[in-house]
């Protein structure tokens, strides 16, 4: 399969993917004594898998991931991003 271009296209196995954001805990220690004052929950979301590759994410691409109420939008960093 070509696009317009008459470059290969890549298929993606499966275009849609989902996912559930779960969380991750922190501990928040004392500096002096090392004990814990209190464990808080973040909200967590992994993205994993040879899907991310045929997307284009090799491991190792500096990616900007842009956020709206509702929507998150993964793109790879230009050049000058990545510096």
């Amino acid at each position: 399969m070509s696009d317009d271009n008459g470059k290969t296209a890549v298929v993606i196995t499966k275009p849609v993917r989902r996912l559930k954001v779960g969380y991750v805990r922190k501990r928040h220690e004392d500096r002096n004594t090392g004990f814990t004052l209190r464990i808080s929950r973040h909200a967590s979301l992994t993205l994993n898998g040879d899907w991310l590759e045929q997307a284009g994410f090799p491991t190792g691409t500096a990616v900007n991931v842009s956020v709206m109420q509702g929507k998150l939008i993964i793109e790879q960093a230009t050049e000058e991003q990545r510096v």
